[in-house]
Order: C-alpha cells, then structure tokens, then sequence
C-alpha cells in the first residue's frame, strides 16, 4: 500500500502478551514489549481450557485505517 508516497505494509503481525485481568465477561491483555494494553469481550478468546491471570496469549493485528480516507492506492490493495 501506498499512503502520501511512503509504501506501508499493512500485513496482519504476530503479537504475543499475557492475561493481566479477566471477569466473565472482559479479558485485558498486556501486550509485550511495552505496546500497550488491549481489552476485550472475554467471548473473543479462543481456548479449550478455562484462562487464568498470567496465561500468555498470540494474536495477530495490522494498521488501523480510517475508512474514508482517500490515499494513494496500488493495484494488489485489498480495501
């Protein structure tokens, strides 16, 4: 992808953190190497087994764009 002429990779990234909280019905990840804290609906966590504080979890996620935003857009872009 191309924003203002600068290429930007907007492939999903592995990304790993560990439970810091949970209810029954909000999980709050750390995510490692100081990026943040993400929280989300405990019913999005995918496991076979009940999660516990300190559980160490993997996700993938990508750039955040604005939907109307009207940049440069090359051939093989997908939005």
């Amino acid at each position: 992808m191309l924003i203002h002429g600068i290429r930007v990779n907007n492939d999903a990234v592995p990304y790993t953190g560990t439970i810091r909280e949970l209810n029954d019905t909000e999980i709050i990840i750390q995510i490692a190497s100081r990026l943040g804290v993400l929280k989300l609906p405990r019913r999005w966590l995918i496991c076979e087994h009940d999660p516990k504080v300190g559980d160490e979890v993997k996700f993938l996620m990508s750039y955040i764009e604005m939907k109307d935003d009207k940049y440069e857009k090359e051939e093989n872009d997908r939005l």
